[in-house]
């Protein structure tokens, strides 16, 4: 085979800089060069500063990304027999997050320790929680680990665990250790694990709705967050299956954007039943076919970044996630986290803005679910003044004109109380009390599901409580 050589060298404000590539040779492979870290699962390396490859004979193409916050650079490289052909590129910020105040991270992040720091340089992500216990699986030996490590404006954490089994998936992000226990498919519940986190002090995340086990966990008080922009959405694609979860509606929700409606109508249910649970957004980098930050949750910190403080804004519900746009909203002109306050029936002004490099399809503001305003055409802000009469949520969101995959950024929910909390929705008790009737309904009908009664009782029990739950709450 006739070859050449491709020298490649990277800069980002005159420096030589970590950047994610795909490099597509003549017949349609991709191409890892020596000394870079190759993730084949989305056909992508990263390097740091450039790289030198031999490669074949013919036309071969480079993409290279750093993040959201920086322009794609596209290119094409002719090889010709002996070439020795070099190539440099300069990546430029089309917006600079960080000075306005906004820090990324990906609560779902399955690489490996040793690669986080120069992945994390790559990708430009502030903060990533290293999923170092998933199930059964230790990913490292944690004798000597520094539990948490800040460089810079970038901070990760290594002991952060996942459950996922036929219940489905639930995580904690900043343990002191993780909890240790055999598990069967069903047995112990997620709860099991919510509850041993909750006494730890973890934050704990619903990795998506539609798992058999979520309402169970929102039910009982164990959840803090809950993932929307999730790892189905990927760059190249979106999964458009519940895997195990409760499968969808087809008729309502078709296709990849029924999948992603789906999503996000459950997580509405939720806060029309007055649960106030923030976002996140994570990738599962390491498993699926995504970079690291590919959906992340941007959260707002007015006096600088920290570990900590990048926790506590999440939290506290100050963020947007994303996979694509910058999404900016506001209420009375403030951010305001989870609730604004208001006495009686009131007039409120929402803003929406929006930046994103490609094509728009237009922004909706939500109002319990309820689209109030859809822009119809693209767009990079919108107004609305909303006559309050009662205490309800409001949210943006903005969907990109995207063919191959699913790309969208998502407020934060603003609960405005005016005066007191959201009535909850008898409509969506009941949907959830029924959810968890199924769940407890086939739970009785498995008789090998579990190894002895007593387990069986424990599941159930709380199944049982999350029954009762809903079912206060449709009264």
């Amino acid at each position: 085979m006739q070859t050449g050589r491709l020298n490649v060298r990277i800069t980002a404000d005159g420096k030589p800089t970590h950047v994610r590539v795909q490099l597509t040779v003549p017949d349609g492979t991709v191409k890892y060069p020596p000394g870079c870290l190759a993730y084949d699962r989305d056909r992508h390396f990263t390097a740091e500063g450039g790289f030198s490859v031999e490669l074949p004979e013919g036309r071969s193409i480079l993409t290279l990304e750093k993040g959201k916050e920086y322009l794609q650079v596209r290119d094409e490289v002719e090889i010709v027999e002996g070439s020795d052909v070099t190539r440099e590129y300069k990546m430029t910020r089309w917006i600079e997050m960080n000075s306005l105040g906004w820090y990324s991270g990906d609560t779902h992040v399955h690489r490996m320790p040793e690669n986080i720091e120069h992945l994390m340089e790559a990708e430009d992500l502030n903060f990533a929680p290293v999923l170092s216990t998933w199930n059964q699986k230790d990913v490292f030996e944690r004798s000597g680990v520094k539990r948490i490590v800040e460089f810079g404006n970038r901070a990760y954490s290594l002991v952060n665990q996942e459950d996922e089994r036929s219940g489905g998936a639930i995580m904690a992000l900043d343990l002191e250790r993780p909890v240790r226990v055999e598990t069967g498919s069903w047995y112990p519940s997620e709860a099991y694990f919510g509850r041993r986190w909750r006494e730890g002090g973890a934050i704990i995340e619903q990795e998506k709705p539609f798992w058999w086990e979520a309402p169970v966990n929102v039910a009982l008080g164990l959840v803090d967050t809950v993932g929307i922009v999730n790892n189905h959405l990927q760059r190249a694609e979106v999964m458009e299956n519940e895997a195990w979860g409760r499968p969808r509606d087809m008729e309502k929700y078709p296709g990849a954007l029924g999948f992603v409606h789906n999503v996000l109508d459950l997580y509405y249910r939720y806060l029309n039943l007055g649960i106030k649970l923030p976002i996140t957004s994570g990738s599962a980098s390491g498993v699926l076919r995504n970079p690291l930050g590919y959906n992340r949750l941007y959260v707002r910190l007015d006096e600088g970044f920290s570990y900590k403080a990048w926790l506590d804004g999440m939290r506290a519900g100050r963020a947007f996630a994303t996979n694509g746009p910058m999404l900016f909203f506001t209420v009375d002109g403030e951010m305001p986290g989870l609730t604004a306050f208001y006495d009686g029936t009131c007039e409120v002004g929402l803003e929406v803005r929006t930046e994103c490099p490609r094509r728009l399809r237009g922004i909706e503001i939500l109002r319990n679910g309820e689209t109030v305003f859809s822009g119809e055409e693209e767009g990079e802000m919108a107004c609305l003044r909303m006559k309050v009469e009662g205490s309800c949520w409001v949210a943006a969101r903005v969907f990109e004109d995207c063919d191959d995959t699913v790309r969208l950024a998502h407020s934060n929910p603003v609960f405005i109380e005016a005066p007191g909390p959201v009535r909850p929705s008898r409509e969506d008790a009941l949907y959830y009390m029924e959810w968890c009737q199924e769940l407890l309904e086939a739970s009785r009908n498995d008789p090998e599901r579990y190894g002895s009664d007593v387990n069986r009782r424990e599941v159930e029990g709380d199944y049982e409580q999350a029954i009762k739950f809903y079912r206060e709450l449709a009264c």
